[in-house]
């Protein structure tokens, strides 16, 4: 079976925690890992409760994409592409989870 890069399971399982308090990393939804994240913090928990987002990451996102977050999308620092839509990110994090 030939799966997509974003359907492809990683090897590491990842842990769901709500912790709205903690500051969150970003990390590239097409990884096939999603362990390293841009700034280059590394973890095994997603925590989508997260109400900010780490400033280095946020740095290095603009540094390789400058227009990231402008216009009515998101687009991927990485490639440029539209970031996918939240029902893709959360068919992904129930994949990572499992």
């Amino acid at each position: 079976m030939n799966e997509t890069r974003q359907e492809q399971r990683t090897e590491a399982r990842y842990r769901l925690v709500a912790r709205p308090e903690e500051i969150t990393h970003l990390v590239c939804c097409r990884d096939v890992s999603w362990r390293r994240t841009f700034c280059g913090e590394e973890g095994l928990e997603i925590n989508p409760a997260a109400r900010e987002v780490c400033a280095m990451c946020m740095e290095e996102a603009a540094a390789m994409r400058p227009d990231w977050l402008s216009g009515s999308e998101l687009r991927c620092p990485v490639d440029g592409n539209p970031c996918p839509d939240e029902a893709e990110i959360d068919r992904r994090i129930a994949r990572e989870i499992e």
